[in-house]
């Protein structure tokens, strides 16, 4: 019991260490046109549901990573049939996804570096991974577009 208690801590002060990451940065970007209450406001809302997917993962056996639980949680909370939506949506209207996405890539590349020796076991098989996902993700944001754009005339 302790141990899972001090695991919540640890998850906690990580997920506050970064919305105040993400507040800071996010203050950079905007500038005098930030709604500080509300992005604080809506930063503590994204932070629970953070915290919740991440004890939604350890409770269940399923091999589903916490954050298919977060985006499930957000999907719920902003479908106009919630009652909770407007509140939901006016609180984390006020954070640009751009800014967050950054912070949480930039934490993303400080672990990736950290395991250097991990990656150097890979081998070269890792770099046709790659360049085959690098591929397939251009093509295929290219297919989605160009469907897109004619699908609404505009080319």
């Amino acid at each position: 019991m302790q141990a899972r208690l001090e695991n919540t801590l640890n998850q906690l002060k990580i997920l506050v260490l970064s919305g105040i990451v993400i507040l800071i940065a996010h203050k950079f970007n905007m500038g005098s046109e930030m709604d500080i209450k509300n992005a604080i406001l809506g930063m503590l809302v994204i932070i629970a549901i953070s915290l919740v997917s991440l004890k939604i993962k350890e409770a269940l056996p399923l091999k589903v990573p916490a954050f298919a639980w977060a985006s499930l949680i957000g999907l719920l909370l902003s479908l106009p049939m919630s009652p909770v939506s407007d509140v939901f949506l006016s609180l984390t209207n006020s954070l640009s996804t751009g800014v967050i996405g950054t912070v949480i890539l930039a934490v993303a590349g400080v672990s990736i570096g950290t395991r250097l020796g991990d990656i150097k076991k890979l081998s070269w098989k890792i770099i046709i991974v790659a360049i085959i996902v690098f591929i397939g993700t251009y093509f295929g944001s290219a297919l989605v577009s160009q469907f897109l754009l004619k699908m609404n005339g505009i080319i």
